[in-house]
């Protein structure tokens, strides 16, 4: 055949239709997310009205889904590295699917709680399937901008459910039942869309399946116009199988560094994240001169001005690579949140310019954190290290968005802005010392 290359490995292969397509699957999982807890933040608005929680309970329905996103990355990354990725890539979003429709009909704060932290489950779960899924078919020199783009899906659907809360905010009392139901229409589609990703070749030559193997990576090398080098193995490794999915093989001597760096510098990220998207309609609405739908508009301009940080991130981050890019937006984090804090009751102008510029800025560990994740583990338990990452972001995320109305309550916003800065310098730190830079680099196998 004219034109067609010969003997190229399976981490060199061109972008495809098919890695295009499994990208935006895998993408949307990560937007319910954005848009289911970020659509939370403007329900609790209605929610607090109709249920008079305390502070406490507040903080408890803003965290609910962010606790189980916890437990399930914990579990279902190791049940992806056990079990393969496909499996678990199609099952994971019904949980969301039933439980925010029940969430959504739930007739006390008992019920949202418990409720949306099953949703959270299937949520959590997708972090480190559609990580590990994305990063495995990717071809290396490219994987970077493949992986931001599917973590920066996050943002499209925190943005796309500011509008969507906006349309539903006139519908009465229970527009926050609408917010809570709306997001198992998309997820339905994705489940539906996902049925045609085959197995990883990766996991299955991990697995010692390398017939199957080979035949996966020679139909995506066809797709991509391109033929497998079948003599060298498709440089899919492993010619014995591994054994697969051990928690405690993350802390051996070769990978604890490793696990430290991805699992600490996320958690000290989400902790100030979290708690300032959840709560964000919350404290535009304190500001002098504010509304409730200016409250929700601002909130949303963050997330949309978040899109040229994105766009930076996307352009860089196979140029410049990962650890740069990640120690730039930790500092900008750190000191922007500090100067917020400093100020002595801002306006709702200028404490929305300071943030619509930490919206940008975010995105440097805001992607990085998800991408380094998915890429610094062997194949053996990369979903399983993705998935403990994961689950430590979370914690923390149920920090920041616990002890926030905590800090607004006693004493003052202030405070806690400050502090979240201070954990945004430490996580630069950690990451000019710890991180490896992957950039250009062939995955590892075993």
């Amino acid at each position: 055949m004219d034109g067609l290359q010969t003997g190229v490995n399976f981490g060199d292969l061109p972008v495809s239709r098919f890695i295009r397509r499994l990208t935006f699957l895998s993408a949307m999982g990560l937007f319910l997310d954005g848009y289911d807890l970020t659509i939370i933040s403007v329900a609790l608005l209605f929610i607090k009205p109709q249920f008079h929680p305390s502070p406490f309970l507040l903080g408890l329905v803003g965290s609910a889904a962010v606790l189980g996103m916890l437990i399930g990355a914990l579990l279902f990354g190791n049940l992806t590295d056990r079990f393969g990725r496909r499996t678990m890539y199609l099952l994971d979003l019904v949980f969301f699917v039933v439980f925010a429709l029940l969430a959504a009909i739930s007739q006390n704060m008992a019920e949202l709680i418990i409720f949306r932290f099953f949703l959270g489950i299937g949520l959590g779960a997708d972090y480190p399937i559609s990580s590990t899924l994305t990063a495995e078919f990717a071809p290396r020199r490219r994987r970077g901008i493949l992986m931001v783009t599917t973590i920066g899906f996050w943002t499209v659907g925190a943005i796309v459910s500011y509008f969507v809360s906006l349309l539903l905010l006139h519908t009465g009392p229970n527009a926050w039942r609408w917010m809570l139901a709306s997001g198992a229409i998309p997820a339905i589609l994705v489940i539906w869309g996902r049925r045609s990703i085959p197995e990883s070749p990766r996991w299955l030559a991990a697995d010692g399946q390398h017939d199957k193997a080979i035949a996966i990576a020679q139909q995506v090398a066809r797709e991509a116009d391109t033929t497998l080098n079948i003599q060298g193995g498709g440089g899919l490794g492993q010619e014995t199988p591994t054994t697969m999915a051990s928690f405690s093989r993350l802390f051996h001597k070769d990978l604890i560094r490793m696990t430290l760096f991805a699992s600490v510098t996320w958690l000290l990220f989400d902790v100030g994240n979290y708690a300032t998207i959840v709560f964000s309609p919350t404290i535009f609405k304190m500001l002098k001169g504010s509304t409730l739908t200016s409250s929700v508009l601002a909130s949303a301009a963050m997330q949309a001005i978040g899109l040229v940080g994105i766009a930076v991130v996307w352009i860089l981050v196979d140029r410049a690579g990962r650890k740069r890019l990640q120690s730039y937006g930790f500092l900008g984090l750190g000191l922007i949140f500090i100067l917020t804090g400093l100020l002595h009751h801002p306006g709702f102008g200028l404490f929305l310019s300071l943030f619509l510029v930490l919206s940008v800025v975010d995105q440097g560990p805001g992607q990085l954190t998800y991408v380094y994740a998915g890429e610094v583990f062997p194949t053996s338990v990369r979903a399983t290290g993705h998935g403990f990452a994961t689950a430590s972001s979370r914690v923390g995320a149920l920090i920041g968005i616990l002890v926030l109305p905590l800090f607004i309550a006693h004493v003052g916003l202030s405070t806690g802005l400050i502090v979240f800065g201070i954990l945004d310098l430490i996580g630069m730190v950690l990451t000019l010392w710890l991180a490896p830079e992957p950039k250009g680099q062939e995955l590892a196998g075993g």
